[in-house]
């Protein structure tokens, strides 16, 4: 029987671009913003350096429990099985590479999404045969009927056949809610199930100016504001502009002011 599920709060999920979720001026020290900022370029995503994303850079906001546990030796909990759910942007995928790769001698991610993306046993073992410690799937709303049969077998096999192998997997809803069949859905359910809480805008602004800070960059919280309106709202981009911005400015010798981030931001479309 399944260890019932954690308490879940209300997701905050992400705002459209050009939005906050509070009035202008309320992010930062009463700086009124454009009525309309503009939205990022097509693209921009591939110009923007994103970093490795690791258990270090993820701001933990709500999930202080999860990500302890997550944290921990995959050793000293055997056969355990985990299901994360959340908001697109809120961390599930983040957390995912995380926990395949800090500590783990064997660790392995996949996204479902990925055409093609491999769902059977050979994920056990890794390119020397080692068996894989933490094995973690993301996405599991993207499968199709061949690949739902495939995660119960896998299930199954882990189950029964690797009682030292973690298994994580991830879903933009609570198992109950996926549209998925009746057996997968209760074998998701095994094990732990945690909702990851997107950080709000007022944390994610404090963790952008934090990391501006580390770099000894010189960006204004009306900057900072007006990132979080343009660009894509999942945190390790919004970081990731804050570095590419910082670049921009040291490479043209001059401080990184609204009409600085406005052209740096045409230079990439």
């Amino acid at each position: 029987m399944g260890v019932p599920s954690k308490p879940a709060g209300a997701p905050v999920g992400p705002l459209p671009f050009g939005t906050t979720g509070a009035p202008a001026g309320d992010l930062a020290g009463g700086t009124r913003m454009d009525a309309l900022a503009p939205r990022h370029p097509q693209g921009v995503l591939d110009l923007v350096p994103q970093p490795m994303q690791s258990f270090d850079n993820f701001i933990v906001g709500d999930n202080a429990e999860l990500v302890e546990l997550l944290r921990g030796d995959a050793a000293a909990a055997p056969g355990r099985f985990f299901y994360l759910w959340g908001a697109p942007g809120a961390g599930r995928s983040h957390l995912l590479r995380a926990a395949a790769g800090a500590g783990v001698p064997a660790g392995r991610y996949m996204d479902l999404r990925e055409p093609d993306a491999p769902l059977g046993i050979e994920l056990l073992s890794d390119v020397q045969g080692r068996p894989i410690a933490r094995l973690a799937l993301d996405n599991v709303d993207a499968l199709d009927a061949g690949g739902e049969q495939r995660l119960f077998n896998l299930y199954n096999t882990v189950r029964q056949e690797h009682p030292r192998c973690s298994l994580l997997v991830s879903g933009s809803r609570p198992p109950a809610a996926l549209a998925l069949r009746a057996d997968l859905v209760t074998r998701l359910s095994w094990g732990l199930t945690y909702q990851v809480h997107p950080l709000t805008d007022l944390q994610k602004a404090a963790a952008m100016a934090a990391h501006a800070r580390a770099r000894g960059a010189g960006i204004g919280p009306d900057v900072l504001e007006w990132l979080l309106q343009t660009m894509p709202r999942d945190l390790p981009t919004l970081l990731a502009v804050v570095d590419s911005l910082d670049q921009y400015s040291l490479a043209a010798k001059r401080p990184a002011t609204l009409p600085l981030a406005r052209e740096w931001l045409r230079s990439l479309g």
